[in-house]
């Protein structure tokens, strides 16, 4: 299930799934980071995501204004900050200067991308975790 959480979490953040030696490496991570047995809201959390990785973003927009704790939110974490430290998804963390003209249309649509991921996810959150 957590090397599933990883290829989930890689093509969520970077858009592709990340080559078998990211997820072995977000796999260590996880079982060095979290030895403690997840709790039932965040098992029924994970693997509802890992049952439909669709839901992964409204998941996670919601999951940061109702459960910031959540295992969810920690792992995508790990997932982020294995996947910036590796030439192969850097460059999706990096900064890029897209110009103000760029900036100023894409802006509204981010934000509007925003809110519908969290409406969503906070309808969506109660059926995720239904098995909790």
């Amino acid at each position: 299930m957590v090397e599933d959480e990883a290829r989930i979490f890689g093509r969520y953040l970077i858009g592709i799934v990340p080559p078998a030696e990211l997820v072995a490496r977000y796999a260590d991570a996880v079982a060095r980071l979290f030895p403690d047995p997840d709790g039932a809201r965040d098992r029924a959390l994970l693997g509802f995501v890992c049952r439909h990785p669709w839901s992964v973003g409204c998941l996670d927009a919601a999951a940061a204004l109702v459960a910031s704790d959540s295992r969810l939110r920690q792992r995508l974490l790990v997932m982020a900050a294995v996947l910036e430290t590796t030439p192969e998804g850097a460059a999706e963390f990096l900064p890029r200067e897209p110009g103000i003209g760029g900036l100023l249309l894409r802006l509204p649509l981010i934000g509007l991308a925003a809110a519908w991921r969290t409406v969503a996810g906070l309808v969506l959150f109660p059926f995720a975790t239904a098995r909790a």
